[in-house]
């Protein structure tokens, strides 16, 4: 695990505070943005979110449902508004950063409580203080 994903794990697990976490983004250069979107992507496809964590990511964001991420999530199947999502720059990168942490945290969440409830063997589940 490298440190974006460290990082993007840690703000999940409100290791980190959400205002953290969006400061770390914000204050981070065009091409970290772009890496930081990526590794965050991953995060999320390999958290397997559920409608319901879908759903409940974007409640606890903040966002309004009428900006471009939350939009493009709400039309468009799940996998193909990620990608489109991903290409989003601006402001629209910032939204798009803070409701992916928050459906991310939801899914990751999730799983934490029903599949590894009793141990797990994933790293970011098990390391002390992550």
């Amino acid at each position: 695990m490298n440190d974006r994903e460290l990082t993007i794990n840690k703000i999940a697990q409100n290791l980190i505070s959400v205002d953290d976490g969006l400061k770390w983004f914000e204050d981070s250069d065009e091409n970290q943005k772009m890496d930081i979107m990526r590794s965050l992507d991953m995060c999320i496809f390999q958290s397997h979110p559920t409608v319901e964590d879908i759903d409940l990511g974007m409640q606890n964001s903040g966002l309004k449902e009428t900006y471009s991420p939350c939009v493009l999530i709400r039309s468009k199947p799940f996998n193909e508004a990620r990608q489109k999502v991903l290409s989003m720059t601006g402001l629209d990168q910032y939204r798009a950063f803070q409701l992916f942490v928050a459906i991310f945290a939801a899914a990751d969440n999730r799983r934490r409580e029903m599949e590894c409830k009793g141990g797990c063997s994933h790293e970011w589940h098990n390391k002390q203080g992550l």
